[in-house]
């Protein structure tokens, strides 16, 4: 079965940075926000933030579930080498995956030619309920 999947972003995206010195947690506004997009196109959740480094694809949903998250986390992308960007490491994932649509959240707006798959958001205020539609839209692009 192929799936749609959302490389999600967290810092920025469900944790807005209101401070450059201090990462906040999650925002439980923002997490609505991503459940929302989940269920309207059904898609499941591949980590691409830094988060993941150091942490299980179990450890993240976990993470993720404590702060409200309905979805799923199936994958995170893998560490590409030093100097690699986020856009290469998602390209790299994709390249050894099927998927129906894909939607990148995150903060920062380099992703090189995956950028028309980019829903880019404020750091310091993350995902907002305005969003909804446009990440839709994109997820159910082929």
């Amino acid at each position: 079965m192929t799936r749609r999947v959302i490389f999600l972003d967290i810092d920025g995206v469900l944790a807005p940075v209101r401070r450059w010195d201090r990462y906040e947690d999650l925002e439980p506004a923002c997490v609505r926000v991503l459940n929302e997009i989940v269920a309207e196109a059904s898609a499941d959740i591949v980590v691409s933030s830094t988060w993941r480094h150091g942490r299980t694809v179990d450890e993240l949903q976990a993470l993720l579930e404590a702060a409200g998250f309905t979805g799923s986390v199936i994958d995170k992308t893998p560490r590409g080498a030093p100097g690699t960007d986020r856009g290469d490491e998602i390209a790299a994932w994709l390249a050894e995956h099927t998927v129906a649509g894909y939607l990148i959240v995150d903060d920062h707006p380099g992703m090189g030619p995956l950028r028309s798959r980019l829903l880019l958001t404020n750091p310091g205020r993350g995902l907002q309920s305005s969003d909804v539609a446009r990440a839709v839209e994109i997820l159910m692009r082929p």
